[in-house]
């Protein structure tokens, strides 16, 4: 549970300027779109979208990525790149340089994706969050409302408890209907 909020309270900001031209879109276990891809053009800076610790920093399959971890077991991986600027293990800060923007079939641009324990998660969801609102970042938790100091429309002169010296309705019946017998009650013979 630690953990989940931990993951949750992780505030993610674009590695570029441009706009979302490809939304998370995932769909069957090996196809799909398991990020998010913005405008840029190719030899623009990239930054770091979350502080944390480079996990990799390297090429996949020929395409350069770098991976940023800021807490165990919540990993952001920034993709489509020119150029590589850190190296593992390195530390960056939000908003450090990582990389240079290149091209993904043809197309510039620069893919993000993040990953909580391994599943891929949109990382739309925790973008925009600030610091010094952390039941923004978390999004998951409602958060908590102040206890009602004032009192539903009460008039402070009704007594809403009731009066001792008046019988219950429940005794009212019970008298008009006859006078009742002590002990148990035996069937004549």
């Amino acid at each position: 549970m630690l953990f989940v909020l931990a993951a949750a309270a992780v505030c993610l900001v674009a590695p570029v300027s441009g706009p979302v031209t490809e939304p998370y879109a995932p769909s069957g276990q090996y196809s799909g779109h398991w990020g998010v891809d913005f405008a840029a053009e190719v030899g623009d800076e990239v930054h770091a979208p979350v502080a944390g610790t480079v996990s990799f920093a390297g090429s996949v399959a020929g395409m350069k990525s770098v991976t940023i971890q800021p807490v165990s077991g919540f990993k952001v991986s920034i993709s489509y790149l020119a150029t590589v600027g850190v190296v593992r293990g390195s530390v960056v800060r939000r908003g450090s340089v990582v990389g240079s923007a290149g091209l993904e079939k043809g197309i510039s641009g620069v893919h993000m994706s993040t990953r909580i324990d391994g599943q891929y998660v949109d990382p739309v969801g925790q973008m925009g969050c600030r610091a010094t609102d952390i039941s923004r970042a978390l999004r998951l938790v409602t958060p908590p409302q102040p206890y009602p100091r004032f009192r539903a429309n009460r008039n402070p002169r009704r007594n809403i408890r009731p009066d001792s010296s008046r019988p219950s309705p429940r005794r009212r019946d019970r008298a008009a209907s006859g006078p009742s017998r002590p002990g148990p009650v035996h069937p004549r013979r």
